[in-house]
């Protein structure tokens, strides 16, 4: 069961959701066991995107990747910034 939306963000929400494209390379990290931010929350979202965009979901991972699972966190980020970016 999801919690309801805490007013104090309700402005970002709104301006989030009036962003209908996004035009810039973008990597989501998702905890596989995120129980504050569900991994679920992330899914079917490709639409929104107009440059590279990329999922992934770490299995056995909570709310904290860059803690739980730092190794794989800066693997994927160093990929995709060699790929998109700069480092």
């Amino acid at each position: 069961e999801e919690a309801e939306p805490d007013p104090r963000y309700a402005e970002l929400a709104r301006r989030q959701a009036a962003v209908k494209i996004i035009t810039v390379p973008i990597l989501t990290l998702h905890g596989g066991d995120d129980r504050v931010v569900f991994a679920q929350s992330s899914e079917g979202l490709e639409e929104h995107f107009t440059a590279f965009y990329r999922r992934v979901v770490l299995d056995g991972i909570g709310h904290f990747p860059t803690r739980e699972a730092s190794d794989q966190v800066s693997r994927l980020l160093a990929a995709f910034l060699d790929s998109h970016g700069k480092r």
